[in-house]
């Protein structure tokens, strides 16, 4: 059993300095502009053969022992503050195994000196003793070297680090996937309410949760740090394996079938495990989509300014005939930003994951309940996106295949979402998906301005969807 402690931290000033210098580097730092970092609190392990969990913490907190030579994990949670971040404030997680120098390892970030000696600090979310002190923090017994056996960080994450744990027992022996969160929300997780509860529900269209790590400081509410969930088999993302069709000049309409058939499954399975959200209110769910719209004219001036009358009259048609609806429609959870990204394809079965959302804004937004038709909008976006990076002769024809059979297999399975008559729902995935795009529009005309052709011609789809 291992024994874990929450504290002030109040880091050695070389810690500080290091952590300045490494952290803008890193792919899940949210950090943008002038950021200030402040640490608040160090979580820190202890094993049965330990005293307790304060006396490792080293160099990091008012705990304040000398670090022992063998690496152990400290969780050290730090508030950022800057105008660029959402709300002006995040908090941080920064994974850190310390040892001595004799034990320097994977993940080396630097060495510090300290009143004590030098002392190595080394990336927790890369480190073997990190990822095999949360397992035992979760229940998950075995030594490191069992434990971490071809074991690899996932590439390409940007929020969060995942490590891929095939050696890890798992109810249906495939291993496990452990999720390190980088940024930390008070009060539960998404991530972990959402497969938990499908989960318990008997649901195979996400990967089987099988825990997480949650601490309860004392200020605030409990939070989670870490989740665990089975490893997928032989497992495909699902944007690559589109891509890789697309390239091919391959369809992708049988996957885009099963993709709406799982969709359909998982707002049915939504509505069944969690409470239901309020009847919409119409002119609020509007009005957030004028507020975006023009911002997004405002920001891309050149290739938006042109289709604002249009943009105007599309949330004006789904305004009317909201209000002419007999009651409004109801909300429930949804996935919230669903995309071929977010989806796997292992063993001829997809799954859906990263129920997260975006995680730098506060979970409340995250988790409020919606129309269903939001995740139909963000898939559909991504089959743009795949026939174009994927290089399709006919980028055009591949899209409108996959996103045609998606809605038919969506409408065949789920019908008319709650609420709505075909006219209204038709018009309101349109204002969803033009939503989504003019985001789009925004982001590759700072970024990659060569790929706004693909968000563009979405935007018209949206605006005249006549053939």
């Amino acid at each position: 059993m291992v024994d874990v402690s929450v504290h002030s931290a109040t880091p050695d000033p070389s810690v500080g300095d290091l952590l300045a210098a490494w952290l803008p580097t890193q792919r899940w730092y949210p950090g943008a502009g002038e950021v200030s970092v402040e640490p608040w609190l160090a979580v820190t392990f202890a094993g049965p053969d330990e005293d307790d969990a304060d006396g490792v913490s080293g160099p990091l907190s008012d705990g304040g022992a000398v670090p022992t030579a063998e690496p152990h994990l400290v969780l050290l949670l730090v508030r950022l503050t800057g105008a660029a971040l959402p709300g002006g404030e995040l908090v941080a997680q920064v994974p850190l195994v310390l040892s001595d120098v004799a034990h320097t390892g994977l993940g080396h970030i630097g060495t510090i000196t300290t009143q004590a000696g030098e002392v190595a600090v080394h990336d927790g979310g890369a480190n073997p003793t990190g990822w095999v002190t949360l397992l035992h923090a979760m229940g998950v017994p075995g030594d490191l070297d069992v434990l971490t056996e071809r074991a690899r960080v996932l590439a390409g994450e940007q929020s969060n680090t995942s490590v891929f744990l095939p050696a890890v027992p798992s109810p249906s022996g495939t291993g496990a996937m452990l999720k390190i969160l980088r940024t930390v929300a008070d009060g539960p997780h998404p991530d972990v309410v959402v497969p938990a509860a499908l989960t318990a529900d008997g649901w195979d269209g996400v990967p089987r949760f099988l825990g997480a790590l949650e601490v309860d400081p004392d200020d605030t509410e409990p939070v989670h740090l870490a989740i665990l969930s089975e490893l997928v088999p032989h497992a495909e993302d699902g944007f690559e394996l589109a891509c890789d069709l697309a390239s091919r000049d391959e369809s992708f309409v049988g996957h885009a079938g099963a993709l709406g058939r799982l969709l359909a499954e998982l707002h049915e399975r939504l509505r069944r495990v969690l409470p239901p959200g309020p009847p919409l209110d119409a002119g609020r769910f509007v009005a957030g989509l004028r507020v975006r719209a023009a911002r997004a004219v405002a920001e891309a001036p050149t290739e938006l300014g042109g289709r604002a009358d249009e943009i105007g009259a599309l949330l004006d048609e789904l305004e009317r005939r909201l209000a002419a609806l007999p009651a409004p429609p109801p909300t429930q959870h949804v996935h919230g930003d669903l995309h071929l990204g977010q989806t796997l394809y292992g063993d001829g079965a997809w799954k859906v994951l990263d129920f997260e959302g975006e995680p730098q804004r506060p979970v409340a937004e995250r988790t409020a309940p919606d129309l269903p038709l939001r995740d139909v909008a963000g898939m559909l976006r991504s089959f743009d996106y795949a026939a174009a990076v994927g290089g399709a002769a006919d980028p055009a024809l591949w899209r409108a295949d996959a996103a045609g059979e998606l809605l038919a297999a969506y409408r065949r399975a789920a019908g008319l979402p709650p609420g709505l008559d075909e006219g209204t729902a038709e018009v309101a995935l349109r204002a969803l998906v033009l939503d989504k795009a003019l985001y789009e529009v925004v982001y590759e005309s700072r970024h990659r301005p060569h790929w706004l052709p693909i968000p563009l011609a979405a935007v018209d789809r949206a605006l005249d969807p006549s053939p």
